[in-house]
């Protein structure tokens, strides 16, 4: 998400439209730095699950929230500043 951003903002000022790779690679790289900080903290985050005795619903929903959730915002975020990074107006 930040890499992808700043990359995209600074082609989007100077007017250059990058090619498929230079737009989607920041994205991969943001998603690659994300997957690895959220790997370090699913242990701990189950390991706290367990430790609170949260029920199987509560648990999930846990886990969605401090794994799944930010994961797919970056996702998301990211692929948009790649888009927008090779948008070409028509007009």
């Amino acid at each position: 998400m930040i890499i992808s951003r700043i990359l995209a903002r600074r082609r989007i000022a100077a007017g250059v439209r990058p090619s498929f790779k230079a737009a989607w690679l920041p994205v991969a790289a943001d998603v690659i730095i994300i997957a690895l900080i959220l790997a370090t903290l699913f242990l701990p985050a189950v390991t706290l699950t367990i430790i609170m005795q949260l029920t199987l619903f509560w648990r999930i929903l846990f886990l969605m929230v401090v794994i799944y959730a930010p994961l797919q915002v970056v996702i998301i975020v990211s692929t948009i500043w790649a888009v927008r990074s090779r948008w070409e107006d028509k007009t």
